[in-house]
């Protein structure tokens, strides 16, 4: 796995992704920080300052992950339709899984940064905070990579891309009363509303609120599962002569 991981990581290595892994989010947290220095946004309370930082933050993971995704897939497309992924082992499924874990940890370098980064910048006291709101971002984001993933392969970057923008205008919606009761049935909306939700329960301590990451525990976490499990599934029987759009 190691060596498909290092693989991975050459192939990325002269294109935009690794930088946008450090632009994205230092251009994010400097923006919003601006964003409160200067705005009304300061005289708000802390925990709606922050949960608003991590809420808008998971809102954007959507649309950043179709274009990430999609620049991977169309690499593997122009190298001998995805040849050199399916060579690289002699297990589909460990080839899938570097894919994603790859992908994965580009993720989490981001969320990490932009917490790191938010916490230096506003209030290092709630760092602990910070940083369960973003591993939240990261979690909640599982689902919305695997889907990706599988669908830039199957019908391409364009209508992953596509997706990713309806995806986060929905996240978005779902920051107000419209996703209130039904965000943990919509994939798209997890980061946003997980980290949110939770922040709001550090501060406040609602029993509600724990009753909602309830809930999605149970529903989210099994759709991780059966997504992963499916995608993988697929992958290990595709006939990739087949492959062609």
């Amino acid at each position: 796995m190691i060596k498909i991981l290092k693989s991975e990581f050459y192939k990325i290595k002269h294109t935009w992704i690794p930088s946008a892994h450090f632009i994205i989010p230092i251009a994010y947290a400097i923006l919003f920080y601006g964003a409160y220095r200067t705005t009304g946004l300061k005289n708000f309370e802390d925990t709606d300052i922050i949960q608003n930082y991590f809420a808008l933050l998971g809102a954007v993971i959507p649309i950043v992950a179709s274009l990430i995704i999609s620049k991977e897939v169309d690499m593997e497309i122009s190298a001998g339709n995805f040849q050199v992924l399916l060579f690289e082992t002699k297990s589909r499924g460990k080839a899938y899984i570097g894919k994603l874990i790859s992908l994965l940890i580009g993720l989490l370098f981001s969320t990490t940064l932009a917490t790191i980064l938010f916490g230096l910048l506003f209030r290092r006291e709630y760092i602990g905070i910070f940083f369960l709101g973003g591993l939240l971002i990261f979690i909640g984001s599982l689902f919305i990579y695997i889907m990706h993933l599988w669908m830039t392969i199957i019908v391409g970057g364009g209508a992953s891309i596509g997706l990713g923008f309806m995806e986060t205008l929905i996240a978005l919606l779902s920051l107000t009363r419209l996703g209130d009761n039904i965000w943990y049935f919509i994939p798209c909306t997890w980061p946003s509303r997980l980290s949110a939700t939770f922040i709001v329960g550090s501060f406040t301590y609602n029993s509600f609120i724990y009753d909602e990451l309830t809930k999605w525990a149970y529903i989210g976490i099994t759709c991780i599962v059966v997504i992963f499990i499916g995608s993988l599934i697929w992958f290990s029987k595709w006939d990739v002569k087949s492959f062609a759009y």
